[in-house]
C-alpha cells in the first residue's frame, strides 16, 4: 500500500520535469550578451540639480530613508509691481547623496519629484566591494536630460 501511494504522489512532479527537459534552455551569457532592458526599468538615478527647488519631497518619500539632501539658504532682493523692494528667502542644494546599497529602487522619490529632477535610468550594473562607494552624489549620478520641449521654454529670450 505503501509503495502505490509514494508513486501516486511522486508523479506529477516527475512529468513536470520530464516536459522540461526537452524544451530548449533560456540562457544568458552575460556579460557577453544581455537581455533588452524595458522601457520602464528602474535603475540607476539621474539627478538634475537645475531643476531641484530643494523641497525635500524625494527625501520624505523614500520608505528606506537612502536619500540625503544638504541646503542652504540665501536672501533675494525682488522688487514688486508697486516698485518696493522686499527680500525673499530661497533655497538651493549644496548636497544630494543617495546610498544604493539601501535603495529598493521602487521610484517613490522620482514620482513626487514636482519638478522632475529625478528619474532614473537604465543602468544596473554598480556593484562594489565597498559600502562607502555605494553613496553616490552629486558628481556620480548622471545629469537627467531635460525634454526638447522644456529647453525650449527654459531657454531665455534674445
Amino acid at each position: 500500500m505503501v509503495s502505490k501511494l509514494s508513486k501516486i504522489v511522486h508523479t506529477p512532479p516527475m512529468l513536470v520535469t520530464l516536459k522540461h527537459i526537452f524544451k530548449k534552455a533560456f540562457t544568458v551569457q552575460y556579460p557577453e550578451e544581455r537581455l533588452e532592458i524595458p522601457e520602464r526599468f528602474r535603475g540607476l538615478h539621474a539627478y538634475n540639480i537645475d531643476k531641484c527647488i530643494a523641497c525635500r519631497m524625494c527625501e520624505k518619500a523614500c520608505p528606506n530613508k537612502c536619500i540625503q539632501l544638504e541646503i542652504s539658504t540665501y536672501e533675494v532682493e525682488i522688487e514688486t509691481p508697486d516698485g518696493e523692494k522686499k527680500t525673499k528667502t530661497k533655497k538651493k542644494v549644496d548636497g544630494f547623496n543617495i546610498y544604493l546599497g539601501r535603495c529598493m529602487f521602487c521610484g517613490l522619490c522620482v514620482d513626487n519629484c514636482p519638478k522632475g529632477a529625478l528619474g532614473m535610468t537604465t543602468e544596473y550594473e554598480f556593484s562594489d566591494n565597498d559600502r562607502k562607494s555605494l553613496v553616490y552624489g552629486i558628481d556620480r549620478l548622471p545629469k537627467k536630460e531635460m525634454p526638447k520641449e522644456e529647453e525650449k521654454e527654459n531657454e531665455p529670450e534674445s
